[in-house]
């Protein structure tokens, strides 16, 4: 295997004094034998670092650059809150709204639902994950087997749609009351996608493109595919020992694949996790949704109302809770708000600190103990700040990248 320590030299530009940043990242990628990563920074808006690190292919020795496309994954939910929550702005919906009418056709049959409780889900309850739907229960359905499964029940074609999931979902027995209790949820994002769909007139893709991503200079980001990849997009790597899979009917493919390329259908991932862009693209998005740099997309109230704490039992004083589509970690200095994204071959990470520091970060591997490292990538990069502690150096390098 090709290391890290024999890739070139890492990519991109840095303002002077940004160095702990890149020990941190390279010493991340050799200890957890990551091929590649890129990492960008900010600081009260303008941009300190955007650099690429290690190999976009490991085999063709291709470097990681500052625009190298990625799969970001999850951090996708909250282009799709933000969209939702645009919609609640524009009064075309409320965050109390039962979602089933709003889905009309596209819901489940009235003489198919096994639990009376999703006539009860709201709008709130799916941008919360408190709709009543539980993995550790009952497994995520947008995954294969219970996605194949859900299709197979649908009578749906293969690869599962979104559609033949959600509906699959709703039909069937819920784990837990909606709105009683927080369980992360794929499928309720799956379902805020065709929310956006049916009350903008607009395919989803349609109405990010134009409503978030181009009003903040983010063309580059777009939906992902799982068997092609974009003109520069990095290759996905499982970890070492990773073992292949049976891939997902309808693909036609007759043998076992890397789980990043056929494990799952990313296609039917819209509005949870589909899409890919240079981490410096979606920097644009992480600071456009307040206006600290760019057009705001929401406006402050909104804002305030995407990071309140959720009516839940027990929830009262915990300082980490989900928002609306973002997490947040409540500090004496203010709110820290962030989203990470996880998948087979992505590991990425939104962080919008209190003090005025923002980064967003990719990987194109997820290590085996994906949680350890999550951990010790936000230590890392919190010492690197910390190391530069009141000495950031003036300037911003928008102007090289396109910045407005």
């Amino acid at each position: 295997m090709i290391t890290t320590a024999e890739a070139a030299g890492p990519t991109g530009r840095l303002l002077p004094g940004l160095e702990p940043f890149d020990e941190a990242m390279l010493a991340l990628l050799e200890k957890w034998q990551i091929p590649g990563g890129a990492l960008t920074v900010a600081r009260d808006g303008q941009l300190m670092l955007a650099r690429g690190y290690g190999f976009a292919n490991r085999e063709r020795r291709e470097p990681v650059t500052s625009t190298s496309p990625f799969r970001l994954g999850s951090v996708n939910k909250t282009m799709t809150a933000v969209a939702v929550l645009q919609l609640q702005e524009a009064g075309r919906l409320g965050l109390d709204d039962k979602v089933l009418p709003i889905l009309g056709p596209l819901g489940p049959r009235a003489d198919r639902i096994q639990d009376p409780r999703v006539h009860a889900i709201t709008v709130r309850h799916l941008l919360q994950h408190t709709g009543g739907f539980d993995r550790d229960r009952s497994g995520d359905i947008m995954f294969t087997p219970h996605a194949v499964e859900a299709a197979r029940r649908q009578d749906a074609p293969m690869p599962p749609t979104c559609e033949a999931i959600l509906r699959d979902a709703l039909e069937s027995r819920l784990d837990f009351e909606p709105g009683s209790r927080y369980a992360y949820s794929n499928v309720g994002y799956c379902i805020l996608g065709r929310v956006i769909e049916r009350l903008s007139g607009e395919r989803y893709e349609d109405y990010v493109r134009a409503r978030i991503l181009a009003p903040i200079g983010a063309q580059a980001m777009r939906p992902g595919r799982t068997l092609t990849a974009f003109p520069g997009e990095v290759t996905y790597y499982g970890y070492p020992g990773e073992p292949m899979v049976e891939p997902v009917p309808g693909l036609g493919l007759g043998t076992r694949v890397d789980r990043a390329y056929g494990g799952y259908w990313l296609e039917s991932f819209d509005a949870l996790g589909q899409y890919i862009g240079a981490p410096l693209d979606f920097l644009r998005f992480m600071l456009a949704i307040d206006g600290r740099r760019g057009p705001a997309l929401l406006r402050p109230d909104t804002v305030r109302l995407m990071r309140e704490r959720p009516k839940l039992a027990g929830n009262d004083n915990d300082a980490l809770f989900y928002g609306l589509g973002i997490q947040v970690r409540q500090t004496p200095g203010g709110d820290n708000w962030f989203h990470g994204g996880s998948q087979t071959g992505v590991q990425a990470l939104a962080v919008r600190y209190a003090s005025g520091n923002t980064w967003v970060v990719a990987f194109n591997m997820r290590p085996r103990d994906r949680n350890g490292f999550r951990g010790e990538l936000e230590r890392a990069l919190a010492a690197s700040a910390q190391r530069v502690a009141r000495n950031w150096p003036p300037g911003d390098l928008w102007p090289e990248f396109g910045g407005r």
